[in-house]
């Protein structure tokens, strides 16, 4: 995932740059006509065995889309064939940039985040509220560096989920600025009943009485987009509470920088009335976190419960509960092929499903099972990576015959997937992978806009939902 880089230089690489950004602040602070003055990255060929740095001038892009950058016409040539697959996708990415802007301009605070050459910061932002750091004992829940990546190795990030953080000590804000999940009190200013809000960050603020001058959405958009992603798989919110209370159990794969903050997706409880969920979070961090539990003898569960919140009756009485897993016999979640061991939904955030081959396993399996399974990406160019056609080519004995090393590799890759998974029903699954999967932009994503080096096409956390395998559109209650 950081390409074997070395987590130490990593984390002194970091804390070199919010020391350049903290001296920008001491310069432009007091002056608001002034723009941070940071040195660009250099744009890079976006090809990846390339990667090499290209002179403003010296740029070659692709013709039809504009946005994918390469070094020569060389590299240009040698990249279509991946490049081919997302190529529309990216066309359109460049397309929605104002959408990205219109999510940001909600918010006042978003403006101090350009810098001088136009480009947007997320960590300039964080910075402006005294929240860019390196240590959840400083800076709670928006720790840069304390996140649950294995290669990051930090005791802070995988012991977070068994060592919570109260509101104040996690959201660092104001009182007023912070969603309050301390809703039991006769006094707390709860959001009215039943969770009707216009779906977008304003709407949302507004219902839950939040200042449009609170950074919240920054990390919000966790569970926030897990709400969105459970919506446009058919599950809507269950109200009136006089019918009968629905269970719902997702699998939350992929979960890395999540798991350090896990009181967030109590904010769920709020959104599902009238429902008991579970959320299982899966991944390389989790098995991590776990192993390490099990070792200090905190747990001897393989999928313990490390948070659980009930909203207040006046709420509509959700409780969510989270649990971690992970299986000792296989790095990555595999659904499983018992369909009792199958949850309600699968989803993923911030997946790269067409980076990562892991996710054909739950892809092929899901369609098979008919699991709903949604995801989110930082773009629509990463979602077109899916490579669909190749996995029923791959099924149905009809792979093309490679032409390049990288062809050779992800095909000899995929037929092992394929066996792995043992599909037993080939033509439905086949008719799955065939489905059309539009891509919703979503109004939840964090406020960003992000401009690679190696892409001129906008992205942020979470911008776009696209639903793998859909679920039956208006179920509500599942008894």
């Amino acid at each position: 995932m950081y390409g074997g880089r070395d987590p130490k230089v990593m984390a002194a690489q970091l804390e070199t740059s919010h020391k350049i950004m903290r001296k920008e602040w001491d310069r432009i602070k007091q002056d608001s006509s002034l723009r941070f003055d940071l040195a660009s990255a250099p744009n890079r060929c976006g090809i990846t065995f390339c990667g090499k740095p290209v002179e403003e001038g010296k740029i070659k892009v692709c013709s039809a889309c504009k946005m994918a950058v390469y070094c020569s016409p060389q590299c240009a040539k040698l990249g279509w064939w991946s490049h081919k697959i997302n190529c529309a996708a990216l066309k359109r990415d460049g397309e929605n940039i104002l959408r990205f802007k219109t999510i940001l301009k909600q918010f006042p605070w978003t403006d101090i985040g350009y810098d001088s050459h136009g480009d947007f910061q997320d960590q300039i932002v964080l910075l402006s509220f005294s929240l860019l750091g390196t240590s959840r004992a400083k800076v709670g829940y928006w720790a840069m560096n304390v996140r649950g990546d294995a290669q990051l190795a930090s005791a802070e990030a995988f012991d977070a989920p068994w060592r919570l953080l109260s509101e104040d000590e996690g959201w660092r804000l104001p009182k007023a600025q912070i969603p309050s999940l301390k809703l039991h009190d006769s006094d707390a200013a709860r959001p009215s009943f039943p969770p009707t809000f216009k779906e977008t960050w304003n709407g949302y603020y507004q219902w839950r009485g939040l200042p449009m001058t609170s950074p919240a959405a920054i990390l919000l958009q966790w569970p926030m987009t897990v709400y969105a992603c459970l919506k446009e798989l058919g599950f809507e919110p269950c109200f009136p509470v006089s019918e009968p209370r629905r269970k719902l159990k997702v699998f939350y794969v992929g979960a890395r920088d999540e798991i350090t903050f896990i009181p967030l997706f109590g904010e769920l409880a709020l959104n599902f009335p009238n429902t008991d969920l579970d959320l299982v979070m899966f991944g390389p961090s989790v098995r991590v976190a776990v192993e390490r539990a099990i070792a200090r003898g905190d747990t001897r569960s393989l999928r313990p419960c490390v948070f659980e919140y009930t909203a207040p009756s006046a709420c509509g009485g959700g409780t969510v509960r989270v649990f971690l897993d992970f299986d000792p016999a296989q790095e990555y979640y595999r659904p499983s092929r018992d369909p009792t061991e199958h949850p309600d939904a699968i989803i993923a955030l911030n997946a790269g499903l067409g980076s990562y081959i892991s996710w054909h396993h739950v892809i092929l399996l899901s369609s098979e099972f008919g699991i709903p399974f949604a995801v989110t990406d930082y773009a629509q160019g990463s979602l077109a990576q899916v490579r669909m056609d190749a996995m029923e080519q791959a099924l149905t004995l009809t792979l093309p015959r490679p032409k390049t090393t990288e062809q050779i590799g992800y095909q000899a890759t995929l037929k092992k997937v394929v066996q792995e998974v043992q599909i037993v029903d080939v033509e439905a699954t086949c008719t799955a992978l065939r489905r059309d999967r539009p891509v919703k932009f979503n109004q939840f994503m964090q406020p960003n806009c992000k401009i690679s080096a190696g892409c001129f096409a906008p992205s942020a956390n979470n911008a776009y939902i696209q639903v793998i395998t859909p679920g039956r559109r208006g179920k509500k209650a599942d008894t």
